[in-house]
């Protein structure tokens, strides 16, 4: 631990990312804590435990704290300037009204969180010098590195809760398969609410378990606060209250606490979503405005492809491709098959919240695969259930001469094998996942071609979603219009020397309009293909960008 606390000291003064030692940091405090943890308890299986815990924690972060940087400096989620340029703005102006109500504020109030020790960090190295000029590459990482954090924390949480409900093995067993669980993986990496609502989500159903296994007062009020928080992370997770109110009446009669603590809990909820989406009250008309054009979009309006279909089988095939990857699907079925048949009251609360969400997501018109992560922590647990039972049920033909030490060795063994055999594609994919968004983007490599290849003072022509170049280096760089939206000759006339096109520019305007597509044919068959870098492919992300020589 020393030594580790040195180390984080060295990097935060010799590296220019303060990540390095921060982590450091993290595990300094985390071994503290697990030292002062170790004095109150006994046994090897709990000292394994959390060594187990901490293994998985590590993978659990290596997989979402990797490539944060991907793209940067292009964004190509819609929503992740959503949240970065409306805590800029809050910012720069002091007004704390995210003025944006198709989702609650939370998220707005957390990024904005992580976006002034930015600036303040920013400030100090020199790349900031107030607050009109912001670069925003370094609030993106920001929101990425907070999205990370939180994805981890989630595993964290996954295994409290596995560990209340069903003891520890299953804890750890959940927490490990959320950890590779490539949409979880995936999204950690983005500054959205899909992760943020995740956590809260899962912090929720921990308070309800303890509420569910105590019966204390106090569970009752933690429950309803971090509901609260749920709810002010995104609009439809609120459904997660009907599992609190289902603790309640699952406990057996005579241990049941008074309904009145329940009422209290779901009073909390509504006084913590108010207190984190404040302007909900204040600015009444907006946030009815835009709550109905959010409903409409969901339910009437659709979002194209994301509408196409039945939307409870589109979520089927979101798991199957993107959630529990193939073959893992089978084991979260078998999960959930399991626990409806064994009739346990803690398979009844854990199942209740995925159930309920799935049902209730399905009924809109739009279905995003992102919609379902706040449901992948339980169902992981139930997956762990059902692997354990089955490990159980093969250790039973055990030879009855094996050693107690030997049956252990074994069923850690076969466990070991059914998960990674169950999982294996979910590992795969989030591996290849952080790899690909490792790798420039295309953006960037033509950028850099550009600047090395093509004389200072050329007039370009580059369409949006094309390289950003430096500033004044080249005439007309910086207008980015469509090219299909002229003929070859028109850009002869104007004294055009180069054209840059960009796949996402390119495909849509080809497909939707006749005349763009001609002059894309035309340009392609009378100027020089310079140089194309390849994208939407496996190899690296971005989109494919063509760099023509105009022939006079």
């Amino acid at each position: 631990m020393g030594l580790a606390g040195l180390a984080a000291y060295i990097t935060w003064l010799a590296l220019p990312s303060r990540l390095v030692s921060l982590g450091l940091i993290g595990a300094v405090i985390a071994g503290a804590g697990l030292r002062w943890w170790g004095k109150s308890e006994t046994g090897l299986w709990v000292r394994a435990e959390y060594v187990g815990l901490g293994f998985i924690l590590t993978i659990a972060a290596a997989l979402r704290f990797t490539a944060l940087r991907q793209n940067l400096p292009y964004i190509d989620s819609p929503d992740e300037p959503t949240l970065t340029r409306a805590a800029i703005a809050m910012l720069q102006t002091g007004d704390l009204n995210p003025h944006f109500f198709r989702w609650p504020s939370l998220p707005f109030y957390m990024q904005f969180g992580v976006s002034l020790p930015q600036f303040l960090s920013g400030v100090s190295s020199n790349a900031y010098t107030n607050l009109k000029d912001l670069v925003p590459d370094g609030f993106y990482l920001a929101g990425r590195t907070m999205s990370a954090a939180l994805g981890t924390a989630t595993v964290l949480l996954t295994w409290g809760l596995g560990r209340v409900l069903y003891g520890s093995a299953v804890g750890l067993v959940g927490a490990a398969i959320l950890a590779v669980l490539p949409l979880h993986t995936e999204h950690s990496h983005y500054i959205t609410p899909d992760i943020i609502v995740t956590f809260f989500a899962t912090l929720t159903l921990l308070f309800v378990a303890l509420l569910y296994r105590t019966g204390e007062r106090r569970w009752y009020w933690w429950a309803g606060v971090a509901a609260g928080l749920t709810i002010s992370s995104k609009y439809n997770v609120g459904i997660i209250v009907l599992t609190l109110i289902l603790a309640h009446f699952l406990r057996a009669q005579p241990q049941r606490p008074p309904l009145k603590w329940l009422g209290w809990g779901l009073g909390l909820a509504g006084l913590s979503f108010i207190a984190t989406s404040p302007f909900i009250l204040f600015d009444w008309a907006g946030f009815l405005n835009e709550l109905a054009l959010q409903v409409r979009h969901y339910t009437i309006l659709g979002h194209g492809v994301a509408s196409e279909g039945e939307s409870w089988s589109a979520y089927l095939r979101d798991f199957w491709q993107e959630g529990f990857t193939y073959q893992a699907s089978l084991v979260v079925l078998g999960g959930i098959i399991f626990g409806l048949v064994r009739q346990r009251r803690e398979d009844w609360l854990l199942l209740s919240f995925p159930l309920a969400g799935y049902f209730f997501f399905s009924l809109a018109k739009v279905h995003f695969a992102r919609n379902l992560l706040p449901l992948l922590p339980a169902l992981a647990l139930l997956a762990a259930v059902f692997l354990l039972a089955l490990v159980g049920g093969i250790a039973h033909y055990f030879p009855a001469q094996w050693s107690s030490r030997r049956r252990k060795l074994v069923w850690g063994g076969v466990l070991l094998s059914l998960g990674i055999g169950a999982f294996y594609f979910c590992i795969l994919n989030s591996i290849l996942t952080n790899r690909y968004y490792l790798q420039p983007d295309t953006r960037t490599q033509a950028g850099e071609w550009i600047v090395g290849n093509i004389p200072p003072g050329s007039r370009l022509r580059l369409e949006q979603n094309t390289p950003t170049l430096p500033a004044n280096r080249y005439r007309s760089a910086e207008e980015q219009r469509p090219i299909g939206a002229h003929p070859p000759d028109w850009y002869r006339q104007q004294g055009f020397e180069y054209l840059v096109a960009s796949s996402y520019q390119y495909d849509d305007l080809s497909n939707t309009d006749p005349e763009a597509a001609r002059n894309y044919r035309l340009i392609a068959e009378q100027f020089t293909l310079v140089r194309q870098f390849q994208g939407e492919s496996r190899e690296y992300p971005g989109p494919t960008i063509k760099i023509y020589k105009v022939k006079i």
